[in-house]
């Protein structure tokens, strides 16, 4: 009876040491693997010494479930997605361009791990990152900045404008400082803010206002030169029109005398011919298919309609 009951008692507590041992699973399991994301960066570290490959360089894990050695391995993980910093320290820093006009500007960069390895090393914190970031940046752009000219950081000339370069060359000097430095890969440098001391503010202003005023200038002066070119261009065309149309009208004029001689001299052989053929037109434009008329046939041209009309022009010339 009494083995009956403790076996009983075993069979009782089986599901609450099976839910213990899938605990303790699980906990293994977890002391002894890691996931890494796609947006990190993973490197494990034995006793606090990154784990290295055959060349010495730091083995990064790529995204998925890898393993560990509980209580030895610990898991170091970074963003490797690209990340926005504005310095702070110099955060509104005053400088002096080329001509001696002074700015204020304020700074941001983009960044990402780009030597995982190498940053590992050197870098401890996001706040030393940003330490080092901040020095760079500020050392670069102190050194370029002076190098130019007012106008050429702010004009109402987009041409003239090299914000542009100027940010460009300090990624240049950046970048290649940071990646070889501390394993920073810097994408972009540029300029959240640029400003102007109370003092500088008035002539600033005066200088911008009377850049436009020279540009307004200029493109009139250009907008008159045009309109003269085309002015002159249409009188040119105008003139030679009229050249032409003269030379086409005497020469029709003078076509139109030459056949009216031809016709004068027939006419002034038979003069009576030529007074039956105007009559005869004079007749054609009064009458029209429909028209009736009671007139007198010895009112011209309407002689013509006597019987005897048609003998009026057949007569011989006078000699």
């Amino acid at each position: 009876m009494s083995e009956e009951k403790q076996g009983h008692g075993i069979g009782h507590h089986w599901p609450i040491v099976g839910l213990a041992c899938l605990v303790v699973v699980i906990f293994l399991v977890a002391m002894m693997s890691f996931q890494v994301k796609e947006t990190e960066y993973a490197v494990i570290k034995t006793f606090g010494k990154a784990k290295v490959d055959a060349n010495g360089q730091i083995i990064t894990y790529p995204p998925g479930l890898h393993f560990k050695r509980p209580f030895v391995d610990s898991v170091w993980r970074f963003d490797k997605r690209l990340q926005c910093y504005e310095l702070t320290k110099g955060h509104l820093e005053q400088l002096t361009t080329k001509d001696q006009y002074q700015i204020i500007v304020s700074t941001y960069v983009f960044w990402r791990v780009g030597d995982p390895g190498k940053f590992l090393k050197r870098l401890k914190s996001v706040e030393e990152v940003e330490e080092k970031l901040d020095a760079a940046v500020r050392d670069s752009r102190n050194s370029i900045i002076p190098m130019h000219n007012f106008s050429e950081l702010v004009s109402t000339e987009t041409s003239d404008s090299k914000m542009a370069e100027i940010e460009n060359a300090m990624l240049s000097d950046v970048s290649k400082k940071t990646m070889e430095d501390f394993g920073i890969e810097v994408t972009k440098i540029g300029f959240r803010q640029l400003g102007f001391p109370e003092t500088v503010t008035t002539k600033v202003f005066d200088r911008m206002r009377a850049e436009r005023e020279n540009h307004s200038q200029r493109l009139l002066a250009e907008g008159l030169s045009e309109a003269q070119k085309i002015r002159s261009e249409a009188d040119r065309k105008a003139s030679e029109i009229r050249s032409q149309a003269e030379a086409d009208a005497k020469r029709i004029r003078g076509e139109g005398d030459e056949i009216a001689a031809k016709h004068y001299a027939v006419f002034q052989k038979n003069p009576d011919l030529a007074i039956f053929l105007r009559s005869l037109d004079a007749l054609k434009n009064s009458l029209g298919a429909q028209d009736t008329l009671i007139l007198d046939t010895d009112t011209p041209p309407f002689t013509l309609l006597k019987p005897n009309a048609a003998t009026l022009g057949a007569k011989p010339a006078t000699k």
